[in-house]
C-alpha cells in the first residue's frame, strides 16, 4: 500500500529507525548488533529497542564506534528471534532515517534471512533532505545536532541517534514548511539496492 505524502507541518504515521552493526558491509558479513525505532502515531509514541546477537565477532573498530562489545549482547536475542516483531512494528509506517540505504538494506536482508516476509518499506531520508534543501556545513547526523544545538545523549547508539534523528527532522519539517514545501513523497526502498557505507 502507498502511504500518503507526509505534511510538513503535521507529520504523522512515522517510523524514526536506526541500527548499529559489526560492520559496514553486510555483503562481507556485517549484521545488526542494535535496533532502535520510535513510532509517532496520531500524537502517540511507541519505542522498540534492543541489543542483537549478530551471532559473530564484534570488531574492535566497530565497538569503538558505537561502544557494543560482545559480552553486551551474549545474552541478547538473535536478529531471527525478533524479525516478526520488527516486520509487524514496520509495517505500515513510512521510515525515517539518515542514510536509509544503509539501515535498510540490513533489516530487510535479515528480516528476510530469517524466513519472515519483508513488508514493503517506504521512507523518508534526513541525508538526503539536508542535502536537498539545506546548507549545512556537514550533512552527519551528530554534526547537524551540533549546529542546531541539539543535545546529543550518546552519540553511535541507536535510541540516542534516533531521538536525535527526531530532534533533526522536526527541524527540517517546519523549515521545510517555511519555504513553501507542505509535504513529502516517501521513497519506495527496492529491496534489491546494493549496500552502500554509511558515511554521513
Amino acid at each position: 500500500m502507498i502511504p500518503s505524502p507526509i505534511l510538513t507541518n503535521k507529520p504523522n504515521n512515522l517510523i524514526f529507525l536506526d541500527t548499529e552493526t559489526t560492520g559496514l558491509s553486510i555483503e562481507h558479513g556485517a549484521r545488526v548488533c542494535e535496533i532502535a525505532m520510535l513510532k509517532v502515531s496520531d500524537g502517540v509514541e511507541t519505542e522498540f529497542n534492543t541489543l542483537v546477537n549478530p551471532c559473530r565477532n564484534i570488531p574492535d573498530f566497530s565497538s569503538q564506534v558505537h561502544g557494543i562489545t560482545n559480552d553486551m549482547v551474549q545474552n541478547a536475542p538473535t536478529f531471527s528471534d525478533i524479525a516478526k516483531e520488527v516486520a509487524d512494528f514496520i509495517d505500515g509506517f513510512v521510515l525515517v532515517c539518515h542514510n536509509a540505504y544503509f539501515d535498510l538494506n540490513f533489516i530487510s536482508k535479515q528480516i528476510m534471512e530469517s524466513g519472515v516476509n519483508s513488508p514493503e518499506m517506504y521512507f523518508l531520508d534526513t541525508l538526503i533532505l539536508a542535502r536537498q534543501y539545506f546548507c549545512f556545513e556537514s550533512n552527519k547526523l551528530g554534526d547537524i545536532a551540533k549546529i542546531l544545538d541539539i543535545e546529543v545523549t550518546t552519540a553511535h547508539r541507536a535510541m540516542a541517534d534516533v531521538l536525535t534523528m527526531k530532534a533533526i527532522s522536526k527541524y527540517l519539517f517546519a523549515n521545510l514548511y517555511r519555504k513553501g514545501i507542505n509535504s513529502l513523497e516517501p521513497k519506495y526502498f527496492e529491496q534489491s539496492l546494493n549496500i552502500k557505507n554509511k558515511t554521513d
